[in-house]
């Protein structure tokens, strides 16, 4: 890093996990090896019934707090658990089979301290898809400006790495009803909150490792319930904006929410 921040703010790291506890220590180990120290790394075992508890005893590292979830209850909740359990001024958020690069949290702390007079309140990152070399995410624009518009519209696709002020969050929380649909936050809190893209690549994504993935169309059947309470909660909440901004959009929303609603039996609501 060229550009250091004048300090050291904390940076909360939460970090989910279910029954990976072969991927676990790589992840761990990319935040407590990076150049930036003043971090606190949250693990949420939501219920694992691997060794996970015995993997994460073996870091004494006193940075890192570990919480099990009495019951296997979701990523999301599990996730809301970190929310409620974090203290630092950024948040960002680590799945259990994707790994920080070095710089990583340094980057974090010195941009937002360089756009701080611009108001910015999220920050997107740039990751590397581990098993292709490639660049994971796509946007209209790189650099600047994450438009709201562009993100309820499906003009960003792919995978990218966040951080956000604590401000951001008030109180918000993800719906513990879905199993995904994570974005669904993300939408609330950008449609209140200025966003920019820094083009660096400071993540890896780990997608080829043998476990259910949720373009999987067994997972995708399994959750049709799940699916469907989400694209319906992206109409009610975001569909005047679709709606206005990108009317074929959301023309395509409503036909899909419709076959869901159909496929869960809920035939006059999906007519």
């Amino acid at each position: 890093m060229d550009r250091l921040p004048s300090s050291t703010p904390l940076i909360t790291v939460i970090l989910t996990t279910y029954n990976r506890c072969n991927m676990l220590p790589a992840a761990v180990n990319s935040v407590l090896s990076g150049t930036y120290a003043n971090f606190e790394l949250i693990i949420v075992d939501d219920a694992s019934s691997d060794g996970t508890p015995e993997i994460v005893s073996q870091f004494k590292d006193p940075r890192i707090q570990y919480a099990r979830m009495p019951e296997n209850g979701g990523v999301l909740r599990a996730r809301n658990r970190g929310f409620d359990m974090a203290r630092g001024e950024y948040i960002t958020i680590l799945d259990d089979d994707d790994e920080l690069l070095p710089d990583a949290l340094a980057a974090v702390a010195a941009e937002f301290e360089r756009t701080t007079v611009e108001g910015v309140n999220v920050l997107w990152f740039d990751c590397r898809d581990a098993e292709s070399g490639q660049t994971s995410g796509s946007m209209p624009v790189s650099g600047g400006i994450v438009k709201f518009e562009d993100y309820v519209c499906g003009r960003i696709q792919g995978d990218f790495w966040m951080a956000f002020r604590r401000a951001a969050l008030h109180g918000n929380r993800f719906d513990e009803r879905l199993k995904a649909h994570e974005s669904l936050l993300w939408l609330r809190i950008h449609r209140t909150h200025k966003a920019h893209h820094i083009p660096m690549i400071l993540c890896k994504k780990y997608r080829e490792h043998g476990g259910e993935r949720l373009c999987d169309l067994s997972v995708r059947l399994g959750q049709l319930k799940h699916t469907t309470l989400a694209l319906s909660q992206f109409i009610e909440e975001f569909g005047d904006t679709v709606a206005r901004t990108c009317p074929t959009v959301y023309g395509k929303r409503l036909a899909y929410l419709g076959l869901h609603q159909m496929a869960v039996n809920d035939f006059d609501a999906g007519r």
